[in-house]
């Protein structure tokens, strides 16, 4: 989306936020999807999904190589 500094670090909070309005990752999707939406970034929420999991991969990755 072209975020970057305080502005992807305030939305970085809100997908957290996002986060606490259900169990599960749908709640985070539908709101990433809605907007990419508003600022038409073509992206399924396949591909999303897919993110995702490599995000978190990588997270649990960097959090093992720590220890």
């Amino acid at each position: 989306m072209g975020l970057s500094g305080d502005a992807a670090e305030a939305y970085a909070k809100e997908v957290v936020r996002a986060d606490f309005e259900e169990p599960g990752d749908d709640d985070v999707v539908r709101k990433v999807l809605a907007d990419f939406g508003t600022k038409n970034v073509d992206a399924s929420e396949h591909i999303l999904r897919k993110r995702m999991e490599e995000l978190l991969e990588a997270a649990a990755e960097q959090i093992a190589a720590e220890n």
